[in-house]
């Protein structure tokens, strides 16, 4: 199961990014390729617009935009289209969650 955690922290946001889809062999694995990709698409455009810090580990990406603003939302957007196309394809493999902490 891959998990996916949005938390919105002041003006930060994080994402925690982990865990393998086992829907396949490693290598094999189109969910886990998915979800890798547009992972890193998303914390690549993060990156160019705005001031982050990303970590990836074997099976885990945290993603921190230190100032997140209302213009960055669209990423965001796009990101969650792209898992929410994901888990219609293929159902019970990821989970979104999001959390909001003042």
């Amino acid at each position: 199961m891959i998990t996916i955690q949005i938390k919105r922290q002041n003006q930060s946001l994080i994402l925690d990014i982990q865990g393998h889809a086992l829907f396949a062999p490693k290598g094999e694995d189109i969910v886990c390729a998915g979800v890798s990709t547009a992972s890193i698409m998303t914390a690549n455009l993060f990156d160019q617009v705005t001031n982050t810090t990303s970590t990836l580990t074997d099976g885990k990406l945290t993603v921190t935009v230190h100032t997140f603003l209302s213009s960055h939302q669209y990423i965001l957007d796009v990101f969650k289209k792209a898992i929410d196309d994901i888990d219609a394809s293929y159902p019970g493999y990821v989970i979104w969650k999001e959390s909001e902490e003042a």
